[in-house]
This record gives structure tokens, C-alpha cells and sequence, in this order.
């Protein structure tokens, strides 16, 4: 476990709500926290936080992590003041009955609670049933409508109110790490390549991108922007390391083994053997995740930007994705941090990109 690993930052990343599309909180901590080692920061219309470090250098490349979460938005709150609202993200709704949540609200958070029919008054044929979202509410423990709008009304933003937790050894439990575990790791390593920045030849672009959850739309439009030569999008990855999950259809990703580098047709094979260089030159535990199709992540729109981006993906291993309690091994993010930092220094401008 790395030393320099600020579990604060990783605290206050996961707790700034930041839904898709609502992103604004986290990215004030990420503005911050850029500027302390950045050139420059930019933040762009679509919310997207740009950070450049040694513009000027050459090859352009683009270090990014999706910043936006999983959230619900009130849309209709019913006469007796319970609250009924749409996913932001791909929610598996049998995750949410009696999950605590927040409502974010202009007076400050708001808790709540997911209500459904308790078993106790379903009928035999409804039990053990999946749920539908609009079977659901939110119980905020109003007594009319009245008194639920002027607390939270329509268009009011919620997230689950877990927080982050430690288990065993290096493990940490909270929701949210999909992706803040991978931003933490970007901005981490932003931090480190400029402590050693006389090293660094590459432009390094860091951003921060919206809307991943929501179809990859912030990526797009900062890419588009930065014309980078190379790209690295950094996310998590579902593990096989726990009970009724195949290997044989995931591949043999667990938690603790180090970042999972991605190979396949969305990923340009040159990137893919410079980060598996920067990890043996560094001495560090790697695993393998062989995707044939689309990854489902942010690199799937780098790789296509403009005229096409040499792209990379590293993926931290991560248990139980779109639920209130994933969980990440903090050594897999040292690990990331440190494999990403050694890749950033290591480019010139003569490296080759063409496969």
C-alpha cells in the first residue's frame, strides 16, 4: 500500500453527489484539487473539467475518468406526500427497496427511504417476484403533498445515502466507486507526474467527463475538443471472485490482483503493450481482460473521436457494480495510480501509435 494514498480525497469524492447530469458538487472537489498541479483548468458547457499539464509537449494524451454516479429524480409526489421518481442510470431496481436515500435539496440533504409493499401484504403469486421502478417510492416521512413539495419537489436529485466504509485488510465499501475509484486514481496520478514533472515530454490532458452512466456523452464532446493523439479511459470492472459468477464468461478478475488492462478491438494494440511494458518496468501485479466487442466504457467513444484515437483502457476491479455497496481494494488503486504514472512519463514524441 502506497503511502501517498489520501483516503480523505477518496471520502469526499464518493460523497459529493453527482448523478448524471448533475455533476456539479464533485466537480468543484476535482477543480481543486487540479489546480494544485495543473497548468491549467478549464471546465467546459457540458461540465466536463479539463485539466493540462505541459500543453506544449508532445504526444497529446487524455487521461479520463468518469466522474457522474447512479441517481433517481423526483418526478411526482402523490396527495399523502410520498415521493415517486425515474432512474438516472441502469439501476437494478430489486437493489432499492428500504435502501436509505439522500435528497439533495437547496436546503441541504434530505434522508428518505425506498418504499414498497412489505411481504407481509402480497399476494402468494407476487412474492419473490422482480420489482418495477414504478412499483417503488420514496417515503421522506411527509404527512401530505403540500408538505413533501416544499421539502423536495419535482426535480429534486437523489442518491444513495451510503458512504464509504472499510472491511478487511485494503477493501473499502461505499457507492459511488464506479467511478470515483478510477477518478481518484487520474487525479492521483496528475499529482504524481507533476512532482516529477522535469520527466514528463507527453501533454497530459486530464479530465474529469460527465454522463458516462448515461451513454458516454461528456467524453465525446472533451475529446472532440482536445484532438488527443492517445487516450487512457480508467473505470472499474466486475470481478469473478465471489459466489454464482462464471470465469468462463468474465475472465478471472479479482479483487487485490492489481489494475485489469483491457485487449481487444477497442483498444489500439500499441497503447495496450506500452501499458503492459510500464507495468513489468514498475514491478507491478496486473490482470488481463480479453473483450472481443465494446468494452461499455468511456474508451468505446475515444477510440472513434474525430479521426480515430489510439486508446487504452485500465479497469480497477470492483465487487457488485450499481449498488449501494460496491467495493474496491485500495491497493488495486495504488496500483493504477502508479502503473498510469510510469506509462504518462515514459512517452515521447517518437513513440509509434500505428499498429
Amino acid at each position: 500500500m502506497g503511502e501517498d494514498l489520501q483516503l480523505s480525497l477518496l471520502e469526499e469524492l464518493t460523497e459529493r453527489p453527482s448523478p448524471s447530469g448533475f455533476e456539479q458538487p464533485v466537480q468543484e472537489v476535482v477543480r481543486r484539487e487540479c489546480a494544485r498541479y495543473a497548468d491549467t483548468v478549464t471546465t467546459d458547457v457540458h461540465g466536463n473539467v479539463i485539466a493540462a499539464l505541459h500543453p506544449e509537449g508532445r504526444p497529446r494524451l487524455m487521461l479520463t475518468a468518469h466522474c457522474d454516479e447512479l441517481g433517481l429524480l423526483v418526478r411526482y409526489i402523490d396527495e399523502q406526500g410520498f415521493l415517486y421518481f425515474a432512474p438516472i442510470g441502469g439501476f437494478d431496481p430489486t437493489t432499492l427497496p428500504g435502501e436509505r436515500v439522500l435528497l439533495h435539496t437547496a436546503s441541504g440533504p434530505l434522508l428518505g427511504v425506498i418504499g414498497t409493499r412489505p411481504i407481509h401484504l402480497q399476494e402468494p403469486e407476487e412474492r419473490g417476484k422482480a420489482l418495477a421502478l414504478k412499483q417503488l417510492w420514496i417515503d421522506i416521512g411527509a404527512s401530505s403533498k403540500q408538505e413533501a413539495e416544499e421539502l423536495a419537489p419535482p426535480g429534486t436529485v437523489v442518491t444513495r445515502a451510503a458512504r464509504l466504509q472499510p472491511l478487511r485488510g485494503q477493501l473499502v465499501t461505499g457507492r459511488g466507486l464506479d467511478d470515483k475509484a478510477g477518478l481518484y486514481a487520474v487525479l492521483e496520478t496528475l499529482r504524481r507526474v507533476a512532482a516529477q514533472r522535469e520527466q514528463l515530454q507527453a501533454a497530459l490532458y486530464v479530465v474529469s467527463a460527465v454522463q458516462e452512466e448515461i451513454g458516454s456523452r461528456g467524453v465525446r464532446t472533451s475529446a472532440y475538443a482536445i484532438q488527443p493523439e492517445l487516450a487512457i479511459a480508467v473505470d472499474v470492472t466486475p470481478t469473478a471472485d465471489h459466489p454464482q459468477t462464471s470465469k468462463q464468461e468474465v475472465g478471472d478478475i479479482r479483487l487485490g490482483a492489481g489494475p485489469v488492462l483491457t485487449i481487444g478491438a477497442h483498444v489500439n494494440p500499441r497503447v495496450y503493450a506500452l501499458l503492459v511494458e510500464a507495468a513489468r518496468q514498475a514491478g507491478l501485479a496486473y490482470q488481463l481482460d480479453p473483450t472481443p466487442g465494446r468494452t461499455a466504457t468511456d474508451a468505446d467513444l475515444l477510440q472513434v473521436s474525430r479521426n480515430g484515437v489510439a486508446t487504452g483502457l485500465v479497469s480497477i476491479p470492483c465487487r457488485y457494480l450499481h449498488t449501494g455497496s460496491e467495493i474496491v481494494s485500495l491497493e488495486d488503486i495504488e496500483r493504477t495510480a502508479a502503473l498510469l504514472t510510469r506509462f504518462v512519463l515514459a512517452l515521447s514524441a517518437e513513440v509509434s501509435l500505428i499498429p
